[in-house]
């Protein structure tokens, strides 16, 4: 089942968010603590003042709780009238309750329930419940009320007990936190504000080498491929530069390997291609004459033509998969099995021309490599072999094993190479045979190509005479596993020994 593409996002965005929220949560943290404190703080302050006031009252009002109620109400009047008159100076926010914050307070004595003094805007009825000492909550007028209430000392004249109780609107309270949380908040907001366009800023310059580099990829194509390089480099991204230079150089290189096959393709069929044509036009012109011979001479051409095209397009395709050996394994394998089954495809070949051919060796030989390169060596080798050899040839192949080395040697008995070729024999696009020469001249080429891929070698060994050739191929061992010696195969138009 195809899934929908992720949707993608933005890391900068998501950085610059998540840092702003977490900023913000921690502020709104310390807010709400500072929020908390304050309240407790101020309602501490505020009772002990609520507290102090009732007991300096309780001290400097008693002595007219003694007097009869007129005497006493003209006396608190009087009194008051002094202490607004001596206590509030020119102050303009003065009411005839002194100044406004005055009216949230206010005070009671009272005793038996009857109201004694009160102070001016204090309800006719009591604060309260009746001999309900120290603080409590009480509702005036439909408000929120702190009160705080203590029993007088005995007075002279008073049979019975009197109480001082005094209340503080709770709005006053609530005011000040609330100024406190405003005036704490608003700070705190215009930190979260500069730390957003400071992160903004500070996110687009370290993002900057990312841009670099997508800038620089976005200029690479198929006809640029070169290593890309960022102006400000960072550890992070060192190693994904890294990795990308990697993958265009392995581009470029597979590029480069289908443009030159493509080039050789091209200019190795051009000749083959063009004769056939030739000899095609030839036998169609003896047809039209009713030249049997010539026909035949020209047909044979025209076979021939083919399997040099045949071969020419075998090793081009060889020569591509050699050079993309990357996507290629290594793994362990039998070297000596690998040989056997080049030669079991081999051997028709050296029937029809009556060579004998041999493997002479260990039974088994393991060793690492890439198993399908390995038989495109040595079936390119002995196919070499078979097709220049000549007739009723021995061509032989010697796998054997030192502490370092696994030796593979291929000789036949044909015509010795000429001293004069030997040092081009492995270069592409020679050939030796030019007249027999079919194919490109990439097959010693790719074979070389193949050894050095292992860590190895191929040489032509000295002839010893006008006719051999040796070609000696080394592998690494690598703590190669050996079986017995045994000879393994045998081919020649003649019947095989038994077993």
């Amino acid at each position: 089942m195809k899934t929908a593409d992720a949707k993608p996002f933005s890391i900068k965005r998501r950085l610059i968010l998540t840092s702003v929220g977490v900023a913000a949560f921690l502020v709104l943290i310390s807010w709400v603590s500072i929020f908390f404190e304050a309240h407790h703080e101020i309602d501490e302050v505020y009772d002990a003042r609520l507290g102090q006031s009732a007991k300096i009252l309780a001290l400097s009002m008693p002595h007219l709780l003694r007097e009869p109620a007129d005497i006493r109400a003209q006396a608190y009047s009087g009194w008051y009238q002094n202490i607004q008159r001596y206590g509030g100076g020119d102050d303009d926010t003065l009411t005839p309750y002194g100044h406004p914050y005055e009216q949230n307070l206010m005070f009671q004595f009272y005793s038996q329930g009857e109201i004694l003094i009160k102070s001016p805007g204090a309800p006719d009825t009591l604060i309260g419940e009746p001999g309900t000492l120290g603080y409590g909550k009480v509702e005036i007028n439909g408000e929120p009320w702190r009160r705080f209430q203590i029993e007088l000392p005995p007075q002279h004249g008073l049979l019975k007990p009197a109480y001082l109780v005094v209340a503080e609107k709770q709005a006053i309270r609530r005011e000040l936190i609330n100024e406190i949380a405003v005036s704490t908040a608003a700070p705190q907001l215009i930190l979260i504000a500069v730390l957003a366009v400071t992160l903004i800023l500070i996110t687009n310059k370290f993002f900057r080498p990312i841009n670099e580099l997508r800038q620089a990829i976005s200029e690479r194509h198929i006809n640029r491929l070169d290593a890309i390089s960022v102006k400000h480099p960072t550890i992070e991204l060192e190693p994904l530069v890294r990795q990308l230079n990697y993958m265009l150089g392995e581009v470029e290189k597979a590029w480069s390997r289908e443009k030159r096959l493509t080039q050789t393709a091209a200019h190795e069929l051009k000749t083959p291609l063009a004769v056939l044509r030739l000899n095609a036009e030839n036998a169609l012109d003896a047809l039209s004459r009713q030249q049997h011979h010539e026909l035949r001479s020209d047909l044979q051409q025209i076979l021939r033509g083919i399997e040099r095209t045949d071969r020419v397009i075998q090793q081009l395709l060889m020569l591509s998969r050699v050079e993309a050996h990357h996507n290629q394994h290594i793994e362990s394998l039998d070297l000596a099995e690998n040989l056997r089954n080049v030669i079991a495809n081999l051997v028709p070949l050296a029937l029809k021309n009556d060579q004998h051919l041999a493997l002479d060796g260990p039974e088994s030989v393991r060793i690492m490599g890439y198993p399908i390169l390995l038989s495109v060596l040595f079936s390119n080798l002995m196919d070499n072999a078979i097709r220049y050899a000549g007739k009723e040839a021995d061509i032989t192949v010697t796998l054997s094993t030192t502490k370092d080395w696994v030796e593979v040697t291929v000789s036949d008995s044909g015509e010795a190479i000429p001293d004069s070729l030997r040092d081009k024999i492995f270069e592409k696009f020679f050939r030796a045979h030019t007249e027999r020469g079919d194919g490109a001249g990439l097959g010693m080429s790719i074979i070389k190509d193949i050894a050095s891929l292992h860590g190895g070698s191929i040489e032509l060994l000295p002839a010893s005479g006008p006719r051999g050739n040796q070609f000696r191929v080394k592998l690494p061992a690598r703590s190669a596993q050996i079986a017995p010696v045994n000879v393994i195969a045998k081919t020649r138009n003649e019947p095989h020994p038994a077993g």
